[in-house]
């Protein structure tokens, strides 16, 4: 009996690890108060701070557009190699990395991922204005 109850509780406990957790919601709405981004690269050095609001706004609306559909893949979210922090004065509103297919972020509880276009990610990394690591140009 105990072993059934241990091989039952492992079972759940393994499924809970491989599964996908989705995110139907980002709530981006929170970067709206956004007055600076902070870009930099995977090993956090600043590459860019863009203070200029009409640029801060095209950025959140690109976020906005991507509202759902994100999730925690069962292998664990890819590493970008560009990040965007969003800040209102000093404190943090959240982020948006970008990746060579892929987008990732803080949401939903977890750090999720959302599968993207080329086209995509050229759009974001115009918008950030830093070398885009993953062009071939």
């Amino acid at each position: 009996m105990n072993r059934s109850i241990f091989l039952v509780l492992c079972g759940l406990i393994l499924s809970g690890c491989v599964t996908n957790s989705s995110c139907l919601d980002m709530k981006w709405e929170r970067l709206a108060q956004t007055d600076r981004i902070v870009i930099s690269d995977s090993l956090g050095r600043e590459k860019r701070t863009i203070q200029d609001k009409a640029t801060i706004e095209k950025i959140t609306a690109f976020a906005l557009s991507y509202r759902s559909g994100w999730e925690t893949p069962w292998g664990g979210t890819p590493v970008a190699l560009v990040r965007a922090d969003f800040y209102v004065g000093s404190k943090f509103l959240g982020d948006l990395s970008v990746g060579s297919n892929f987008l990732t972020a803080q949401g939903c509880g977890y750090f999720q991922s959302l599968k993207v276009s080329a086209q995509e990610r050229e759009a974001v990394m115009s918008l950030f204005a830093v070398k885009d690591p993953y062009s071939d140009k």
